[in-house]
């Protein structure tokens, strides 16, 4: 076996070359063997096992340390070769190979190697390979003697830091490292990127030149605390840019400790969460506050009217407010133009309210007010009334004026209720009330109201059964030419007789079916059955021009309402021509471009056009001018106190228009002489009224039809004039 020492690499000059192998140079067997001795022992304590290639035999020595390491019993006899076939794959082979070329070749004097071996039972090891060659005297490798050292637990380590250093430059996150003096010591690409301070700007500064300006001495002060006892902190920190600008980070520290436990640097890992935030922000906002007024929605009043009536001891008060006659502005003028009004009446309430109010848009065209600490019903009453004066002043849209005004209704805590949910269900109960008293007024809640509610409840439910029973009727009442007292046609009025409720009125169970929506089923079934009416009326030889229809705001919204009306025609058989449609100033009232072709295609296809209620709503030559209506209807209630002066100017100024654009004019209402009288002498066309009969079953309207023409002048009394 070659010396030790050779392994380890010693100067060559301390041996000769021999044919036995090598011999100490001037000194005795003692010195070599002390001199291995302590070879022996270094080897033993650097933990390396010492291996010795005979090249000529191919024998291979190995020391019970590199038996360990690679796997080999102690008494198993190797061979080289089939050694490092079993131990190596792939290029570990190929590596060695190459090397041992290399020698033969006489290329260097040594090994260095570093490959990964298979030991017998598949483990693997990483195992350093370094050796130094001994040639003849004719340069042939006789033997190659080295160290073989296990560095698998060094490779790993080099592996997970170049894994980590990857992560580090790779990671989204920004990554800082400082001392425990917060002096910066390695940055990531991340960090430069998000906060703007390139590596070499940063690197020996200290994480104060970040400071946004928006934390105190508190916060620092508890982020230190914690880093101190905990080793860790976590949260949320503003600061600040190169640029300047401030953005808010989500922070997380570390403290690494070095191997005695102590404190030896910090770590920090940040994202940019100012988008995320803002987004959150605006999540929260688009939750609990509505859109349009950015005033609190109907969830979080809940919520500010539970802390409300949470508070012991204390009163307040819930206005729920309805701006009236809003429906109308959305159907006419459309929906933008009712965005702009809802805006104007939130700002208008919101400068009427005390500053310790709480103004929240409840939906559609409903407020919402919660007054906290009132001394009294009196306060809540002052309240309403300044919100009504202010919404009573006139809304200008679209260069134009309109009216609306608004109701509103009150409950009291702890009188009426103790919590939220009632509160808000007993002041839009006694908001239903101020409505049904006539709109413009406040209504306190009381238990009859309650009753009222339930009583509305069970009609609407009722109502919606009526159309599935046909529990309607339709009832006529005639129109006259004032000149001749001729039946000239009849108007269509639904009527409703419910089992339960016996025979509900038009302004009971009408504005209900707008509301719920139902009149569009019931108005579809109206149109029907009028048309039907009018053909078996003409089969039975009545002589009349036309059959009028009332046609609700709602139902003229429908996208396909002359494509429904057509079908409706060609299902009776009615002519268009005899075919009349009401409808109220609301609908023309701005009426967008898809209005106005609407009714100009209802006039193409022959359908007569007549404006009810006219001068009740928002009168305008400019759409008479502009809409293709043929027949105008004075409302009844310019019509009951004539011939007064007052309602007399201005039924005589409504058919001066009419007669001067070329539209019939019919008076409703008439139910004196005098008041017909009056008309015909100023030229009123046609009229209807209880003067010439009431709205009767389709039976006694014809016997009415048949009889010929109504007189028009004073009435016997029992005549059928009267009936």
């Amino acid at each position: 076996m070659v010396p030790a020492a050779v392994a380890a690499g010693l100067p060559a000059g301390a041996f000769e070359h021999t044919a036995m192998g090598l011999a100490p140079v001037g000194s005795d067997g003692i010195t070599l063997q002390a001199s291995e001795e302590r070879f022996d022992l270094a080897v033993s304590g650097s933990n390396q096992g010492v291996f010795d290639i005979h090249g000529h035999s191919g024998g291979l020595h190995l020391s019970p340390r590199a038996r360990d390491i690679l796997g080999i019993p102690p008494d198993a006899p190797i061979d080289v070769r089939s050694a490092f076939r079993q131990m190596l794959r792939g290029a570990d082979r190929r590596k060695v190979a190459s090397a041992r070329k290399a020698l033969v070749r006489g290329g260097g004097s040594g090994v260095d190697l570093d490959i990964q071996i298979s030991r017998p039972g598949g483990a693997r090891r990483d195992v350093r390979w370094h050796g130094l060659a001994i040639r003849d005297g004719k340069g042939a490798v006789t033997r190659v003697v080295g160290m073989v050292t296990d560095v698998t637990a060094q490779k790993q380590n080099e592996r997970h830091l170049r894994l980590a250093a990857a992560v580090f430059a790779s990671s989204h996150d920004g990554l800082v490292v400082t001392d425990l003096h917060a002096v910066i010591s390695a940055v990531n690409p991340a960090f430069s990127q998000i906060t703007g301070f390139a590596e070499d700007e940063i690197l020996g500064k200290t994480m104060r030149i970040m400071q946004s300006g928006r934390h105190d001495r508190e916060f620092y002060r508890g982020m230190w605390t914690a880093l101190t006892s905990m080793g860790a902190w976590q949260g949320e920190i503003w600061n600040r840019r190169k640029n300047g600008e401030v953005f808010l980070q989500q922070l997380s520290i570390r403290t690494v400790y070095d191997e005695k436990g102590a404190p030896q640097n910090y770590v920090g890992a940040f994202h940019d969460i100012t988008r995320i935030k803002h987004s959150e922000f605006e999540l929260d906002r688009i939750a609990h506050y509505d859109p349009l007024t950015a005033l609190p929605n109907r969830t979080l009043l809940a919520s500010l009217l539970d802390l409300a009536v949470s508070r012991a001891g204390k009163s307040c008060a819930v206005l729920f407010l309805d701006i009236d006659r809003f429906k109308t502005v959305n159907d006419s003028l459309g929906h933008m133009a009712g965005d702009a009004v809802l805006k104007a009446a939130a700002e208008r309430i919101r400068a009427a309210l005390d500053a310790d109010a709480t103004l929240g848009h409840y939906g559609a065209d409903e407020f919402v007010v919660i007054l906290e600490e009132i001394e009294g019903p009196q306060d809540a009453a002052m309240a309403a009334t300044r919100l009504i004066d202010e919404l009573a002043r006139p809304f200008t849209v679209d260069g134009g004026e309109i009216y609306l005004g608004a109701s509103v209704g009150i409950s009291l805590h702890p009188l009426d209720a103790d919590d939220a949910a009632q509160l808000l269900q007993h002041a839009n109960t006694a908001l239903a009330e101020a409505k049904a008293q006539g709109r413009g007024i406040y209504a306190f809640y009381t238990q009859a109201l309650t009753r009222s509610a339930r009583v509305r409840m069970e009609m609407e439910a009722d109502l919606r059964r009526g159309l599935v029973r046909e529990e309607f009727r339709l009832n006529f009442q005639p129109v006259v030419d004032l000149a001749s007292g001729r039946i000239v046609g009849a108007e269509a009025l639904v009527r409703w007789q419910s089992p339960a409720h016996g025979l509900v009125p038009p302004n009971r169970f009408i504005p209900l079916a707008e509301e719920t929506g139902l009149i569009e089923p019931l108005g579809d079934w109206v149109l029907e059955e009028a048309c039907r009416q009018m053909v078996q009326w003409s089969a039975a030889g009545a002589d009349l021009d036309f059959i009028a229809v009332n046609l609700s705001p709602r139902q003229f919204q429908r996208d396909a309402l002359c494509e429904h009306m057509e079908g409706v025609l060609r299902r009776t058989g009615l002519p268009a021509a005899r075919l009349e449609i009401e409808i109220t100033e609301n609908v023309l009232f701005g009426a967008a471009a898809a209005a106005e072709r609407k009714l100009h295609d209802m006039r193409d296809s022959g359908v007569r056009i007549a404006l009810d209620d006219f001068g009740t709503g928002y009168s305008s030559l400019a759409y008479l001018k502009r809409f293709p209506i043929s027949k105008l209807k004075i409302d009844r209630s310019f019509v009951h106190d004539l011939p007064r002066a007052a309602d007399a100017e201005i039924a005589t100024a409504i058919i001066s228009i009419a007669r001067a654009l070329g539209l019939d004019v019919v008076a409703e209402g008439i139910e004196a002489p005098e008041q017909c009288a009056f008309l015909k002498e100023r030229g009123c066309g046609f009229g209807q009224g209880y003067l010439f009969g009431r709205a009767v079953t389709s039976e006694r309207f014809l016997r009415l039809a048949l009889q010929g023409p109504i007189a028009t002048g004073a009435a016997a009394p029992g005549s059928a004039l009267l009936h």
